[in-house]
């Protein structure tokens, strides 16, 4: 299974699938006996825990006492004065907090005795009663566990919330061995409930019984049809069981035969995972038309607009984002509208979208594109004097900086002045291996072998087993020298370490070329050419094909490349020479 897939349905889980649960760890004030204030139906329990008049000294000292000791780390004397103070004082706050200690130190004695006051003090507290559960589970007390769930089924009843997904929140912290007997047990005497049939998937699931799980969720869904998220379950149990295909299949049919917002942006983030941005933008638009208010959503739609240069949509939704009071990050949209333009090639207004962007995390680059684009502009000494600002204002980035600047100046076709920009942050950053590289790389471009070694070689003794940079001085030498050995040891060290590489793979098939061991050449350089579509991989299998006599493959490849890569130099250079 891709990791992609993995990291996607792993998202989904922890985002849909128990979204909204109270959990143990909850640090919540217990609930009153009351009836709940925003108009549920009465609590079903009641305490008989009656707390002292007033406090006394003792137990006073009881609870500083407990405080101090939390403070200082000193658990186990913590423990025992808040469990005082809880018992004197029939407070569910202490002993809420003395539970909670025992539990830290996995004293499971300690943590079933405070658990059990936190619960008689505070018996519609349903993370008291979720703890209890917890404690009996451990205890090998199916019984109480049993009893424990049914209030906490009560309880969320009354409060209006998902008892069974709570439930199920709390189960999933534990990897007792009863919890899945427990839902079981639960799951028969509700097997009309779907919450009861979901929960049971979930635990299942997590105790690897997937058949069962799926089973769970089958009744769930004929009891529901309409909710999304045992739809999301059987997905990640699809998943689990390494089965790509149905999972992938399964949720694009819940999102189409189910559309809710969540299965809709659920399928739209999978898209996007495997780089289908056009259908992945459709679900996303359909998610949205179902809840026109979430920024959330916009915000996708605005970046998958980009990425499909549906530039009227881009700029719509951007401007929606920008403008609306309740959105708070206007800035963003700033950033992406001087994006959208710049993609369009409108460096003017894009330079003025970007200059609006003040604060938040995208300032930085925002600056950077500021200052990219000014050079693009031709206003090379402005530019030059917005990278001066930004790296005295970020000296951490600086060396970032001077790489950037110095790219574009190459891009603009002024080496020699980006050669002088190597050389100010060399001269500032000497022990730099990034910058180190970079110059030897530009050195090579200019044909000043001496340098590019020079920097290469420095830049391997900061960092020795660089396979890029091995891989660039041991290609620089076998395309420039005839050091074809030298070049070849470079090379053959960088390919151990990366052996993937589609660049690495190319210098080897290139150096082999220049020493005419043409048919291990060409099998580096098919190699190259299947993982990367590049002009000069592309460059350098043609030319080895041409030589070794296949020149009806090697025109058909240059062919094609130059239709993709029109203006590349190295392309034309190989052309130019073969016919």
């Amino acid at each position: 299974m891709s990791n992609s897939f993995k990291h996607l349905l792993s998202a989904l889980l922890a985002a849909f699938a128990l979204a909204g649960c109270a959990t143990t760890t909850e640090q919540t004030k217990p609930d009153t006996d009351t009836a709940a204030a925003s108009g549920k139906q009465e609590l079903p329990f009641k305490s008989t825990a009656v707390p002292p008049e007033k406090l006394d000294k003792e137990l006073l000292y009881n609870y500083l006492a407990g405080e101090i000791s939390v403070q200082r780390g000193a658990w186990r004397e913590a423990y025992e004065h808040l469990l005082l103070a809880a018992t004197e004082a029939k407070d569910a706050v202490a002993a809420s907090k003395a539970s909670r200690l025992a539990w830290r130190q996995d004293d499971l004695e300690r943590a079933t005795h405070a658990t059990r006051l936190w619960v008689e003090y505070a018996p519609n507290d349903i993370p008291a009663r979720q703890l209890a559960m917890l404690a009996a589970l451990r205890n090998n007390d199916l019984d109480e566990a049993l009893e424990q769930a049914q209030a906490i089924l009560r309880i969320a009843s009354a409060k209006g919330k998902d008892g069974f997904l709570l439930l199920s929140t709390a189960l999933a912290t534990t990897k007792d061995k009863n919890k899945l007997a427990l839902i079981q047990r639960l799951a028969r005497q509700y097997p009309d409930d779907a919450h009861a049939q979901y929960a049971l998937a979930l635990v299942s699931m997590q105790e690897k019984q997937l058949t069962d799980a799926l089973d769970a969720v089958n009744r769930s869904q004929q009891l529901a049809p309409e909710w999304d998220k045992p739809y999301l379950l059987r997905v990640q149990i699809y998943a689990t069981q390494g089965n790509e295909e149905g999972a992938e299949q399964a949720l694009r049919e819940a999102a189409d035969a189910h559309p809710s917002p969540t299965l809709l942006e659920a399928y739209g983030r999978l898209l996007m995972q495997k780089k289908r941005y056009e259908k992945a933008l459709e679900y996303f638009q359909r998610a949205l038309e179902l809840s026109p208010q979430d920024h959330e959503l916009l915000y996708v739609v605005g970046v998958l607009a980009l990425q499909t240069e549906d530039w009227d949509l881009a700029k719509s939704t951007w401007e929606r984002l920008r403008d609306n009071p309740r959105y708070h990050k206007a800035q963003e949209a700033w950033y992406f509208l001087g994006q959208l333009e710049e993609l369009q090639g409108n460096l003017e207004e894009a330079t003025k979208n970007y200059s609006q962007v003040k604060e938040g995390r995208l300032r930085n680059d925002a600056q950077i594109r500021t200052a990219i684009l000014t050079g693009k502009l031709g206003n090379l000494s402005e530019a030059h004097e917005l990278f001066n600002a930004l790296r005295l204002t970020d000296p951490d980035q600086a060396v970032e900086i001077y790489i950037t600047e110095a790219q574009l100046l190459k891009d603009l076709h002024k080496p020699e002045s980006a050669l002088e920009v190597y050389n100010e942050a060399i001269d500032t950053y000497p022990q730099e291996a990034d910058l180190l590289y970079a110059r030897g790389l530009l050195a090579a471009d200019m044909g000043n072998i001496e340098l590019a070694e020079k920097d290469f070689k420095a830049a391997l003794a900061l960092q020795p087993d660089d396979a890029d940079t091995l891989n660039a001085l041991g290609y620089t030498l076998a395309d420039q020298t005839d050091r074809y050995a030298e070049a070849y040891a470079y090379i053959k060290k960088a390919l151990e370490l990366n052996p993937d590489s589609a660049a690495i793979l190319d210098s080897m098939g290139w150096v082999l070329f220049r020493m005419q061991e043409y048919d291990k050449a060409l099998s580096y350089l098919r190699k190259a050419a299947a993982k990367l579509d590049d002009p000069e991989i592309n460059a350098h299998l043609a030319e080895a094909l041409w030589v070794t006599g296949s020149k009806q493959e090697a025109g058909e490849l240059l062919d094609k490349a130059i239709a993709t890569h029109p203006d590349n130099p190295k392309l034309k250079d190989v052309i130019k020479r073969l016919r």
